[in-house]
């Protein structure tokens, strides 16, 4: 009988073992199901660090395996390869390109990723993005890697909020922007002269409720708004960044000796379509640029814009557009258009009383525009489009003015004095350049009258028959 026992035992002990057998083996099968995903502790490694001198930094990134089988990473690798500024050790395995990682179940592994670059390279980008990918199954997933690529203070969908007081960027290194960032309630952002301002790809800037922008720059240290592209091809690329937005209940905002290039709108002043929101966003701006824009150069959304020695050239759309009202005062300005990289259908100037909402309701505002001693002028046959809706006024006069028309009578004395249509050319210096200096014998040399505006874009005197547009031709 004892022998009888015995011998169960054994045979129980044996199954036992062969089940536990077969449950590690169970266990240790690699999960090949294409579906699976990996966890990451991020989705986005930011090396926010400054290079100054070693020019590298070191980040990492966790990868988990939830499943409670072992998982075979196939390859992790950098999207641009060979190319990339960014390094690979995973797991230990160090490469641009790393293959069969193994993650046991419930188990994770590090990724640390190194960057490298010069921060003394003068055209090196100032953001520098690659993707980490990994392929699990045949399941492609992704990591962002972004490093900013030279010395300078960066500002990732920053909120400034110093309320009933201003802040101050510097002016030593460039200020990069990376994603929209805000000047909050009751704050006003300061730009000093000579400061560099650069815009990430989908970037911009909102000026927020009761706060204000203050570009303060001078004809010998003007400040420079661009994107972050450093390299010769894009120094006049449209299109690199987003927009700076002046909300509707934004106030007393200036803009003084800058230049804004290559985004897609370069200034929006007002935003809205909300009929309980009456008020008019405020800027003044002078002494200042607005180039490369692959949409619009200035919108103006029921606002009040006064304007001297104004440049607004070579956009996409319209170069200025003021739509659903609002208050305009421009002299001394030149609009002008020779937008190369795609035809272009919209005239520079777009003047509007009303304003559509993607579900069909009409806005109507009150609208007064006055342009005197300016140049509108680019390729189009016309260079000015109205759109006018009953129910608001829609006031605006010209007033010693070059203007690009086709077949406009202008003797309307409401609208039109001294007008002068189509001029001969060439009017200025190298439009392809965007150098809108008046040439000698150009028919807006002593064609203005005073109008208070003593000093032109470049600070000199203007004398007492003055020319039109931004410029005064030095003899």
């Amino acid at each position: 009988m004892l022998g009888f026992f015995a011998a169960m035992i054994k045979y129980l002990v044996l199954v036992i073992s062969v089940g536990f057998l077969f449950t590690s083996c169970k266990k240790d099968t690699i999960l090949t199901d294409k579906n699976i995903q990996l966890e990451f502790s991020t989705d986005t490694v930011f090396f926010d660090t400054v290079f100054t001198t070693i020019g590298s930094i070191t980040e990492r990134v966790k990868i988990y395996n939830p499943y409670n089988q072992p998982v075979e990473i196939a390859q992790v690798w950098l999207k641009n390869g060979q190319a990339s500024n960014f390094k690979l050790n995973v797991d230990g395995l160090q490469g641009k390109m790393v293959e069969n990682v193994r993650i046991e179940s419930n188990d994770s592994i590090f990724v640390f990723i190194e960057v490298t670059v010069d921060p003394n390279g003068g055209n090196s980008p100032l953001v520098i993005e690659d993707q980490l990918l990994i392929n699990i199954n045949g399941s492609i997933q992704d990591v962002d890697l972004i490093a900013w690529g030279q010395d300078a203070y960066f500002w990732p969908s920053y909120a400034f909020r110093f309320p009933n007081d201003s802040v101050a960027l510097r002016s030593d290194k460039p200020n990069v922007f990376y994603g929209y960032s805000l000047i909050d309630s009751n704050t006003t952002l300061v730009i000093p002269k000579g400061a560099a301002i650069h815009f990430h790809a989908n970037s911009g800037l909102l000026v927020g409720h009761n706060a204000s922008l203050k570009v303060r720059g001078s004809i010998d240290e003007p400040v420079v708004i661009q994107g972050d592209r450093l390299e010769d091809y894009f120094k006049e690329t449209p299109g690199q960044w987003g927009q700076i937005v002046f909300t509707q209940t934004s106030v007393s905002n200036e803009i003084g000796n800058a230049i804004i290039k290559n985004g897609g709108i370069g200034l929006s002043v007002g935003y809205t379509l909300n009929p309980n929101v009456t008020d008019r966003p405020e800027l003044r701006i002078w002494n200042t640029q607005i180039l490369n824009m692959s949409f619009i150069g200035m919108i103006g959304i029921d606002a009040e814009i006064q304007a001297k020695n104004l440049v607004v050239s070579n956009c996409g759309d319209h170069a200025l557009a003021l739509v659903l009202g609002g208050q305009y005062n421009f002299k001394h300005c030149t609009f002008a258009n020779y937008f190369n990289d795609n035809p272009r259908s919209k005239p520079i100037l777009l003047l509007s009383n009303y304003s559509e909402s993607s579900e069909g309701d009409l806005f109507k505002r009150d609208l007064d525009a006055y342009f005197g001693n300016s140049i509108i002028h680019g390729a189009l046959d016309s260079e000015l489009q109205r759109e006018r809706e009953k129910g608001a006024r829609f006031d605006y006069l010209f007033e010693e003015v070059i203007l690009k028309l086709d077949t406009e009578n202008i003797d309307n004395v409401d609208h039109f004095i001294g007008i002068l249509k189509n001029p001969a050319l060439p009017l200025f210096q190298d439009p392809s350049k965007n150098d809108y200096e008046l040439v000698s014998g150009s028919k807006a040399v002593n064609e203005g009258v005073l109008m208070g505006v003593p000093l032109d874009l470049l600070g000199m005197p203007r004398d007492g028959t003055p020319d039109l547009g931004a410029y005064e031709l030095i003899p």
